[in-house]
């Protein structure tokens, strides 16, 4: 059983991986069956399929625990292998962490802000390290690898919110492990466990913290830990878990902070927004609608920026900002959509191929004083790119800007080597026939 986990949890990280780098149809499907992109989905557009695969993930949880940490999340299967190299002896298990970190998720999805997930999401972390900046991916695995070494899995125990979230599921799952009383207490599984959920002075494994790894099976006698139904109809009385009362006061502290700063932050964010000029604004992936709507739902995992055929998505600051449109690299093709097909929190919203030739993004910003037409010299480079004709050249070779027509596809500035075209990002992103500008998205 223990190979087959190690097979299954090699599998899961090939997949993982293959979802960002391969363009195979099938494998654009994965993203949406992972707990937190799905969960999210779920909250902010609620939909059959989101459902569908949260119901399913808690069912199994329900059933035999945290299977989703070890088998299916990619990141949780590669720490998997690395917890097999690492500091042998009881890890320590932190629950005012991951209560904190739960209490200020739950808090902050109360204003719809996915800062938290955002940060420590394990399928975006994933996904980061594989499309953000090689410098990113290799600081990332440098960490993980370090941590994981040292302190086993406690990532997955007292940092990740999906395995957090789960551990209120786990907790009474129906099969698990559990250490008989003829165990001999050599103490061999507890020094392999890598999240420290077997404690064998009290003879118990916590299933909240227990990942389903199964490393416990593979070094002990036939006396010690074995998987067992645990719902049964009378169980021993045991003494008051001091552990679950620290994880839920901190529970209720996190989530206090949680309100607070996400109140605050909104409050910020809207006063910002009314005050500053569309100028300002990013130019987001076609689908984004508003800035707000966008950084609500988006936990940057980098898989659209993967995917684009074009490559003029990337990441924000340090890998970790929500993507936006890099005009430097290129341009955003009116015969492609696939970023909004791809997104799998549902912070892009599906475009219509068809219709994507009349989607606003942006709009273009001339500056005549940058402009070397403007200043006698020869360009008009800005003009000959333009799908829409917005920019059209003059007698005497000036540009001439119709911001109506423009979409904000960046075209004219890839070319303009001075920078006289910039793109301000959409307030609101529409099609251009489309009077309730984005409403009907």
């Amino acid at each position: 059983m223990w190979g087959l986990r190690l097979l299954l949890s090699a599998l899961t990280v090939a997949l993982g991986s293959a979802a960002f780098l391969c363009s195979a149809e099938f494998l654009e499907q994965l993203p949406l069956c992972q707990a937190g992109p799905s969960a999210l989905r779920l909250f902010f557009s609620f939909g059959l399929s989101s459902l569908a695969v949260v119901l399913v993930l808690a069912i199994l949880t329900l059933l035999f625990g945290r299977l989703f940490c070890s088998f299916m999340c990619p990141l949780g299967s590669a720490l998997s292998f690395i917890a097999l190299c690492s500091r042998k002896g009881r890890k320590k298990i932190f629950p005012i962490t991951g209560g904190l970190i739960l209490g200020l998720f739950v808090g902050a999805m109360v204003f719809s802000l996915a800062f938290v997930f955002r940060l420590l999401d394990p399928y975006s972390l994933f996904g980061r390290a594989i499309t953000a900046p090689l410098w990113f991916g290799i600081v990332f695995f440098v960490v993980i690898l370090i941590v994981t070494l040292l302190f086993g899995r406690i990532f997955c125990t007292s940092f990740c919110p999906v395995g957090l979230l789960l551990s209120l599921l786990a907790k009474r799952s129906a099969f698990g492990i559990t250490i008989p009383d003829a165990c001999v207490h050599c103490g061999k599984c507890e020094n392999v466990c890598p999240t420290g959920c077997i404690d064998q002075r009290k003879n118990e494994v916590k299933r909240e913290y227990c990942v389903m790894c199964l490393d416990c099976l593979t070094v002990c006698p036939k006396t010690g830990p074995t998987f067992s139904f645990l719902w049964k109809s009378s169980e021993k009385e045991k003494a008051p878990d001091l552990e679950r009362r620290k994880f839920l006061i901190s529970l209720s502290v996190g989530a206090a902070i949680g309100l607070a700063g996400g109140g605050l932050f909104k409050a910020i964010f809207k006063k910002r927004l009314s005050e500053g000029t569309e100028k300002k604004l990013l130019v987001r992936p076609p689908g984004a609608i508003t800035e707000g709507s966008f950084l609500a739902k988006c936990t940057a995992c980098g898989l659209c920026v993967s995917k684009c055929p074009q490559k003029v998505l990337t990441l924000g600051p340090g890998g970790f900002g929500a993507p936006r449109l890099d005009f430097k690299r290129g341009a955003c093709s009116l015969d492609c959509v696939k970023c909004s097909l791809v997104c799998p929190t549902g912070a892009l919203r599906k475009i219509e191929l068809a219709r994507k030739k009349t989607f606003v993004i942006g709009k273009a910003v001339f500056t005549a004083k940058q402009c070397i037409a403007f200043q006698g010299g020869s360009c008009g480079k800005c003009a000959a790119p333009c799908p829409t004709g917005a920019i059209t050249l003059r007698a005497n070779g000036t540009p001439k800007l119709e911001a109506e027509a423009c979409l904000g596809c960046g075209a004219c500035s890839h070319v303009c080597p001075a920078g006289a075209m910039q793109i301000a990002g959409a307030t609101i992103q529409h099609y251009l026939d489309d009077t309730n500008q984005g409403a009907s998205l």
